[in-house]
């Protein structure tokens, strides 16, 4: 399964928060696909897999617990259905 994670640091705490990101262990079963810095908001962009929701949850926990963060079910664009 891939999530995507948005990642917005404090006021002023930019630079903390992504040196934090760039040493923060990755567990066992999660994947980063991509971890991007972005100009604008929001700051960064982590996108990773995991064999399921709770993989995805425990980790997200752990970036939560020092940024605000939004975490979205990634799906390929032809798995949307509707649309065909």
């Amino acid at each position: 399964m891939l999530f995507v994670t948005t990642i917005e640091s404090g006021e002023g705490k930019f630079e903390d928060t992504i040196r934090a990101l760039k040493r923060l262990k990755i567990p066992e079963g999660i994947e980063v696909r991509e971890f991007l810095g972005l100009f604008g908001e929001p700051d960064a962009i982590l996108i990773f897999e995991t064999a399921d929701e709770m993989h995805a949850v425990d980790f997200v926990c752990t970036i939560a617990q020092a940024v605000k963060c939004k975490t979205s079910l990634a799906l390929p664009i032809d798995e949307f259905r509707w649309t065909k």
